[in-house]
């Protein structure tokens, strides 16, 4: 208890957590084959700094870190990822997911998704379905749309991976 109390007091408090995100996406304007493909992103994300994270004066203010692994079909298989999740309840309701990470053959794609309208009664939809784009850097052109989904079935896995330090 000492020790927490001595993180706390030295702003070095933090949390985190491993969430699993799954589904599908569709590759637009003729940047990979057709049809729906697999993606799925493994990702541990908190924060390191608790005190700013809950400070709504912050630029932390409930920001976290995220790094993981990414599957995105017809473009990269298991690659490690990194980027930001933003809860952003206060501001517009949402939830939003940046995520980097590199393609098979070395491109570097930014994936956005969102959970949106998060409201008390819906959560079970809202909270479990993310709407998203990739972007290929290079070119700064969107080649795909996907929806994932927090699927029920992992929530006990989730939960128990919430670790303080």
């Amino acid at each position: 208890m000492n020790e927490l109390i001595k993180m706390l007091e030295q702003h070095r408090l933090g949390f985190h957590l491993t969430e699993t995100m799954s589904g599908t996406h569709e590759f637009v304007n003729n940047a990979g084959p057709e049809g729906e493909h697999r993606m799925k992103f493994v990702v541990t994300w908190g924060t390191k700094h608790l005190s700013n994270w809950l400070n709504p004066l912050s630029s932390g203010f409930m920001s976290n870190y995220l790094e993981g692994r990414i599957w995105v079909g017809g473009l990269v298989q298991d690659a490690p990822c990194h980027g930001t999740l933003d809860l952003r309840y206060f501001k517009d309701a949402t939830l939003c997911y940046t995520i980097f990470f590199k393609g098979d053959d070395g491109t570097p794609y930014r994936y956005v998704g969102e959970k949106v309208n998060l409201r008390p009664w819906n959560l079970h939809r809202t909270h479990t379905t993310c709407y998203g784009t990739i972007t290929d850097l290079d070119s700064n052109k969107e080649i795909s749309r996907s929806i994932l989904y927090f699927r029920l079935d992992t929530a006990p896995s989730f939960l128990a991976s919430f670790r303080l330090g």
